[in-house]
């Protein structure tokens, strides 16, 4: 009995110690290569899966894959839309607007600022801008205060009031090729006064 035990435990030690079967090994047939082929690989997994290295030929393969003829086609055709877009709109952005709007006048011609009679309206080239406004014949610009004014009141170049009155409404202007044009018609949303106490300085 003695001797059994002996036999019993050795064999139990060197099935503790013997080494661990490396993958792939041949004497173990039921292990599996992580190098190997996808040929070699057992079929196992849900549907769909794709070991690391077919994972990363089959996106290769996606990539390098050649566009179809249709793909090609629309390519061409989506470029010769945009060339005519294009080329209608270089053409016909030099075109002068029509009606209601009406010529002012060339933009270098405007200055500061000129009261328009035929069109009861100020036109104001200061600031690098130009505006119109529904304003009497008082209204001009004054160098002193870079402002607005008739003498009472003070506006600022966009039309606000400055001293608590109303501001000036402003008309739809527009320029092409330099030459302003202003729709009479167009009003604006008039900008709300303020009340900072200016007084004129012309």
């Amino acid at each position: 009995a003695a001797g059994r035990t002996t036999q019993q435990v050795a064999a139990s030690s060197a099935d503790m110690t013997s080494p661990t079967p490396s993958p792939g090994d041949a004497d173990h047939p039921g292990t599996v290569d992580p190098d190997a082929g996808a040929d070699e690989r057992p079929e196992f997994g849900p549907g769909g899966y794709l070991p690391g290295r077919a994972a990363r030929r089959a996106r290769k393969i996606i990539l390098r894959a050649p566009l179809g003829v249709q793909w090609i086609v629309a390519s061409i055709v989506a470029g010769v839309i945009v060339l005519v877009a294009g080329a209608l709109f270089l053409t016909r952005s030099g075109d002068a607007p029509g009606e209601p709007f009406v010529e002012v006048g060339p933009v270098a011609a405007i200055g500061d600022a000129e009261y328009r009679d035929d069109l009861d309206v100020l036109v104001v080239g200061a600031g690098g801008r130009i505006r119109a406004f529904a304003a009497g014949p008082g209204v001009g610009y004054c160098p002193a205060s870079r402002r607005l004014e008739d003498g009472a009141s003070v506006w600022s170049l966009t039309g606000r009031s400055l001293d608590g009155g109303t501001s000036l409404a402003e008309r739809v202007v527009v320029v092409v090729d330099g030459i302003a044009y202003l729709d009479p018609t167009s009003q604006l949303d008039t900008v709300p006064g303020t009340d900072e106490g200016v007084e004129p300085a012309c």
